[in-house]
């Protein structure tokens, strides 16, 4: 019986060898690329509708504060939030889409309506958050064009993989999301000159219509001494939605931001 080593490897053999490899190398390395906006496009095909019913733990400036909240989202186009105090009573509400936005202040008996810009909703819920904002990141989606963040390289982890894009005015954001299947972990925006604006970390993903939805999405901005946890109680998926945008008092004009 002959021997393999009696036989050398050609040169050519080698090439197609090496070939191989780098083939099996660049097709590992490319089919991360697009899990992040993969997991986006399942989402945005399975997630018509949402309402959530959730507990709120709100921390402010060091003091913190428990309410409730319901939440509904017509796709990414609509959204409505009933925020109750102690008793069910309800203390504030927001009514928003792409280009306006209604939030009636019940505790003080007044209305703000305006463009749902980060500028204009974060005065009056002290979050730094745009209407596609609040449409994507609670439905723990990444916000505006998923392609456009871009796999970190560098960043090495077993399970989770990082993206990052850099916007026009100059913020960066951050997405870390699971390896396996591409939901989102955290989510993480910096300013231009590196710190933190807003971060949001997703936990206890379950199953619910075919959707990965997340039983706990904790909110900081630690510019604005600003931590928010909503618990979810009651997750509800693509279940037809009454109209979201609500009826103001008629006593109530809304002031309009401009």
């Amino acid at each position: 019986m002959k021997h393999l080593h009696n036989y050398p490897i050609s040169a050519f053999s080698i090439w197609i060898i090496l070939s191989h490899l780098l083939s099996l190398s660049t097709t590992y390395a490319n089919g991360f690329e697009n899990v992040l906006s993969d997991q986006a496009i399942i989402r945005k095909e399975k997630l018509h509708s949402l309402e959530l019913e959730a507990e709120l733990s709100i921390t402010m400036q060091g003091e913190t504060n428990t309410a409730d909240c319901i939440l509904r989202m017509g796709g990414r186009d609509s959204l409505s939030m009933e925020i109750s105090g102690p008793f069910g009573i309800s203390v504030a509400r927001l009514f928003a889409e792409k280009q306006y936005f209604l939030f009636h202040d019940m505790l003080q008996g007044r209305a703000i309506e305006g463009i749902p810009t980060q500028e204009q909703l974060s005065e009056v819920t002290f979050m730094p958050l745009s209407f596609d904002d609040y449409a994507s990141l609670f439905r723990a989606e990444p916000p505006g064009d998923p392609l456009s963040f871009i796999l970190v390289d560098s960043y090495s982890d077993s399970t989770k993989l990082l993206y990052k894009r850099i916007s026009v005015i100059q913020t960066t954001e951050f997405i870390l999301c699971s390896k396996e299947n591409g939901t989102i972990k955290e989510y993480q925006r910096k300013n231009v000159d590196g710190t933190i604006e807003l971060s949001m970390i997703y936990d206890h993903y379950s199953t619910i219509e075919g959707v990965l939805m997340p039983g706990v999405v904790t909110l900081s901005a630690p510019s604005r001494g600003l931590q928010l946890t909503v618990s979810s109680e009651k997750i509800i998926v693509n279940s037809p939605l009454n109209t979201l945008r609500f009826q103001l008092p008629a006593s109530i004009k809304p002031l309009r931001m401009e």
